[in-house]
């Protein structure tokens, strides 16, 4: 059996704290390497990362994607990671710090960056450090895959070329004359920097070349496309109005192009074409328009989605800013996700004679499984938008908003015509398509499904009990096919034992997580509990790895605080934790006298532990051993 001996600790600062427990099992240097992930990186680079975040307040940036309100020291707003019913998010502009009391997400600058873009850490610096102006040095040995901070500029070169090209180039005097039939004034056309791609297809190649850019970064974007021989590429748009598609913080992430009326490719190429999925855009989550839009929609309260480019454009140029349109698809619940944070309400702006399409039935699906207030609004008949502003001015567009009715009245509204008109089996279709789109709901027992089964059943002049007999049914069914059950991760081949697993899946001991907490919150004390509490003895793995990291830290005279072990540990979870783990550890108001404690219970456990051993071993001792046994035993519990 081997016997572990006691070995002073004592923490020399602040009056009347009393000397640690004595500590067993001294950590070797093997135990002080970072677990799988970490590497330790130089100073100038945390640096880098401090003088990034400081550049950056929260509550602006928190700002660029969610409506804020102030309140008292902090801001409030509804969350953008999940169906926030009420402002569940805080920013905190003090500690520099964000946190839902919903769903759990919190963390600082970068973390929110992190999520909201689904981005690493090091992509999301880079977002930062551009947003601040602050020049990164290009790591030569990173990944092969370009970063999105890359791939972002990239793509704002070619907006800016295809500007240019529109503004100045001869060759652009058709798409210049399109615009002006469209009735877009110069001022228009620059705010929302739209641009021309000539009918060349190695226009935008010759232009990267000379630039120096990467063609491999072009197509990763969805500028270029391979030849079919697959040795050269081409533009892949041609002799096209260009117009960029902007995130809500105004970068622009992707294109969409009109073929011009007068080009010869018109005959065989689709009249609109957007830029091909990438890692930066996605047509079923983007909204034209948003980066203008944003600002007004928050004031008017509501944000009105209609469906063309040139319906946004019109709209805002007379002077109806809280306007965006979908990238040629329904509105989603991506889109609402997305919005949610924004404003309250969104209204849908339909041709009078499109109202009735599946447009407003999707709409309807949206308006059941968000917590989201959709409302239609109706345009007179044979006219869009853009049509209408033109022709009449913006006063009829906005009474047009203004008048606007919940998307679930308005299909009422539909069925009910039709009931009038139709025998009793179109009736009853009406209400059991109706019913089905009810019963997407994720939960049948809301005031939101009481109102609207209530409407149902006084329009169409039936009983309740039966509209809720045959949703439920309906809900159902729809359950009963749910989400299989899904594998404990790592359930393929060379995947942890199931004892690992369960021992990953139970929660850290209280002790274990305090010991972070301290640490996490006052660095300082890394000194004081590195020769105390081996990292053996942290039984959580993702704290141990966290205890190991910061003990490297120590070692190599480097500060073991959050900003070190962000860029020396490769787990963004993990990370995600420590943020949470430090915020707890700054609300304990002796964390010296914390630190103490724990180490008491870590010897506490570690005495039980030897304990437990040394019983084990007496059944098979002869006398003597026996009492050596006991005495290291008294030794270590007196320690």
């Amino acid at each position: 059996m081997r016997i572990l001996l006691p070995a002073s600790c004592l923490l020399a600062t602040g009056p009347g704290l009393s000397r640690f427990p004595d500590c067993v099992s001294l950590p070797s240097r093997r135990d002080l390497v970072p677990a799988r992930g970490c590497t330790l990186v130089n100073e100038d680079r945390v640096a880098l990362v401090q003088q990034v975040k400081a550049a950056n307040d929260i509550v602006e940036v928190v700002g660029g994607e969610v409506s804020l309100r102030q309140a008292g020291a902090i801001y409030k707003g509804l969350c953008p990671f999940h169906n926030d019913k009420n402002p569940s998010l805080t920013v905190d502009p003090r500690r520099q710090r964000y946190k839902c009391w919903a769903c759990g997400k919190g963390g600082d600058v970068i973390t929110f960056i992190q999520e909201i873009e689904r981005v690493e850490f090091r992509e999301a610096l880079e977002s930062l450090a551009r947003r601040a102006g602050i020049t990164l040095e290009k790591n030569r040995n990173s990944l092969q895959e370009p970063s999105r901070a890359l791939m972002l500029d990239v793509v704002r070169w070619a907006a800016e070329q295809f500007q240019q090209c529109l503004l100045d180039a001869p060759q652009a005097e058709a798409a210049r004359i399109y615009l002006g039939q469209r009735k877009l004034t110069g001022d228009t056309v620059r705010k929302f920097g739209l641009g021309f791609a000539p009918p060349q297809g190695d226009w935008l190649i010759g232009l990267a070349r000379k630039a120096g850019l990467s063609f491999d970064i072009l197509e990763k974007v969805g500028l270029i496309a391979k030849n079919d021989e697959g040795r050269g590429y081409y533009g892949r748009f041609r002799d096209r109005v260009m117009f960029p598609i902007r995130n809500q913080r105004g970068q622009t992430v992707g294109f969409g192009g009109r073929i011009l009326p007068s080009s010869p490719l018109s005959a065989r190429a689709p009249k609109y074409y957007n830029s091909s999925e990438t890692v930066l855009f996605s047509k079923s989550d983007q909204l034209y328009g948003i980066d203008h839009a944003r600002q007004p929609a928050a004031k008017a309260g509501y944000l009105a989605v209609v469906e063309g480019y040139t319906d946004v454009l019109m709209a805002h140029q007379a002077g109806v800013s809280h306007v965006v349109a979908t990238m040629g698809t329904a509105l989603n619940v991506r889109h609402v996700h997305k919005l949610r944070g924004v404003v309250p309400r969104v209204v849908l702006v339909f041709d009078a004679d499109a109202g009735g399409d599946s447009g407003v039935d999707r709409a309807l699906e949206v308006f059941v499984r968000a917590d989201m207030e959709l409302r239609v609004a109706s345009l007179p008949e044979g006219l869009d938008p853009c049509d209408l502003l033109v022709q009449q001015g913006p006063e009829p567009f906005v009474k047009a908003l203004e008048a606007a009715v919940d998307v679930f009245e308005y299909k009422l509204q539909q069925v009910f015509a039709a009931a009038e008109k139709t025998g009793i089996d179109g009736q009853q279709k009406a209400v059991e398509d109706m019913l089905a789109v009810l019963a997407l709901a994720s939960d049948l027992r809301t005031v939101k499904m009481e109102l609207m089964v209530n409407r149902m059943a006084h329009r169409l002049h039936l009983k309740e009990e039966t509209l809720w007999t045959r949703l439920r049914e309906l809900h159902a069914k729809n359950r009963q096919g749910g989400e299989p059950i899904r594998p404990l991760a790592g359930a393929a081949a060379g995947a942890a034992a199931p004892a690992e697993e369960e021992r990953k899946a139970r929660p850290a001991a209280r002790h274990e997580q305090e010991l972070i907490e301290v640490l996490l919150a006052e660095p300082g004390l890394v000194a004081k509990a590195r020769p105390c509490i081996a990292v053996d003895e942290v039984e959580h793995p993702g704290l141990r790895q966290l205890l190991a990291a910061m003990y490297a830290l120590q070692d190599e005279g480097r500060s073991p605080d959050l900003d070190h072990l962000r860029e020396s540990v490769d787990n963004e979870r993990l990370l995600a934790k420590a943020l949470d783990l430090q915020d707890r550890g700054l609300a304990l108001p002796e964390r010296q006298r914390s630190l103490q404690e724990v180490a008491a219970r870590f010897a506490e456990k570690r005495t039980q532990r030897l304990s437990h051993a040394v019983k084990n071993q007496l059944h098979a001792a002869d006398h003597e051993t026996a009492v050596a046994l006991l005495r290291q035993l008294q030794n270590q519990t007196r320690g």
